[in-house]
This record gives structure tokens, sequence and C-alpha cells, in this order.
């Protein structure tokens, strides 16, 4: 089960078989693992997501100062400090927007994903 906060990126609680939690976030364009926390011990799972997110979520993501989605440094235009969405990136990326795999040579579409990439902050067809 996929959940959304707004304090923290995409996430999905795990239970292990002992009954503890750990979280899984994601960057909220790529859809990409990010971060697969440590088991938590607490008891309140909101209070446990929030210090899973803050010791050790948190520093694996960017957070958009425009849309405030929370990206992977690939999906993340570190110039403007906004993700690649609101802030594309001036020459050829380096990674697909959407799935984040490499790209190389003069694509218009991602092998992976044949998402549309963006060059010189439009959209390419």
């Amino acid at each position: 089960m996929y959940q959304q906060k707004n304090k923290t990126a995409t996430y999905r609680i795990i239970t292990d078989e002992d009954g503890r939690r750990r979280y899984q976030f994601f960057c909220d364009i790529s859809g990409a693992v990010g971060c697969t926390t440590k088991p938590q011990d607490g008891k309140d799972s909101e209070q446990e997501l929030m210090s899973a997110w803050e010791s050790e979520g948190r520093e694996c993501f960017n957070h958009c100062h425009k849309c405030g989605k929370w990206v992977s440094d690939v999906m993340y235009n570190a110039d403007v400090l906004e993700c690649v969405f609101c802030a594309p990136w001036e020459d050829k990326p380096k990674y697909c927007p959407h799935c984040g795999e490499a790209v190389s040579g003069e694509e218009n579409k991602c092998k992976r994903c044949g998402s549309h990439l963006r060059y010189q902050g439009v959209l390419e067809k």
C-alpha cells in the first residue's frame, strides 16, 4: 500500500515477521526507491514514520521549492532548487525524468519507459 504525506516522500510500510515496521520512501517523480529504513520500535505509527523520515529518509531526497515534491538527486535541478518538472534541464538530460534511466545520445524518448525527454526547457515530440 502506497501512501503520500505532505511532510515526507511517498512511502510504503513493510511489516516484518516480528511485527516491526520499516518504511520505503520513493521519489515522487520517478517512483524509484530512495531509502528503506531499519526496523522501527515505536508504538505510535505517525511518530514512528516521522522519526524514520528524519533519521534516514530525508537525507536521500530533495524538496522542490515550487511544487513541494520530494525527489531524488537525478530528478532535481539544484541550480534553482526545483524538481525537473518545475525547472527542466537547460542541457540535454542525463537521466529520464520519469523513470531515472540513463540517457545517451540524441534520443527524444526514453528507451526504458518511452517517455518524452525534455530539452531546452520544452517537451520534445
